[in-house]
């Protein structure tokens, strides 16, 4: 089921999301933690194959971003199942029409707040990323109009839909989201300089 965009803010009207596309090591920011954790997850054993657990895939997780700023926004990738998991490199954002139909809008990957730590999460466990996107006029070429915001972890399987909130009070649906671009960090294990880039 498709679920729309939510945000908290007034100000996060103004904000978009796009979907997914190239890969590119440029760019940077990190965002001001939202979500809170009692302590990280672990980082993953790089060369060891994440210590045997099994890349997390869109069967395993929950999404939820939360606005920071016009623009700016905190992604938290939990792990919903019930087994550990690992993430490590870029999740894939898509952006869905009101038809449920795929929306492409160029998409860059940065290395930003730096590489992506490889991060082993056991159940209920949280990794976070940062993504930033281009608001665009309704009526230039290059704008698309969003009311779903899609995450797929690096290990694959069927995206899942993704709430947006804000950092202020009240709740609100937004319908729709003009975008014209997107950047997305690297997975980290904890919310330190994720959006501040």
């Amino acid at each position: 089921m498709r679920r729309p965009f939510r945000v908290i803010a007034a100000a996060a009207l103004l904000c978009t999301v796009t979907a997914c596309g190239s890969t590119d090591e440029t760019g940077s920011e990190t965002a001001p933690g939202a979500a809170t954790r009692s302590e990280a997850p672990a980082p993953v054993d790089s060369g060891a194959g994440a210590s045997g657990v099994d890349a997390c895939t869109g069967e395993d997780i929950k999404a939820e971003a939360t606005v920071q700023e016009a623009g700016v926004a905190l992604l938290a990738i939990t792990n919903a199942s019930d087994a550990a998991c690992a993430l490590d490199g870029w999740p894939t954002l898509g952006l869905l029409a009101a038809d449920d139909s795929a929306i492409k809008v160029p998409v860059e990957e940065v290395a930003q707040p730096g590489p992506a730590t490889a991060t082993a999460l056991d159940p209920g466990e949280t990794a976070f990323a940062g993504f930033k996107w281009t608001a665009c006029d309704l009526g230039a070429a290059d704008c698309k109009v969003a009311t779903t915001l899609t995450v797929m972890p690096p290990g694959g399987g069927t995206p899942v839909n993704a709430t947006i909130t804000g950092v202020e009070g009240g709740d609100q649906a937004v319908e729709e989201l003009p975008v014209s671009g997107l950047r997305v960090g690297t997975i980290q294990p904890s919310t330190q300089g994720v959006v501040a880039w």
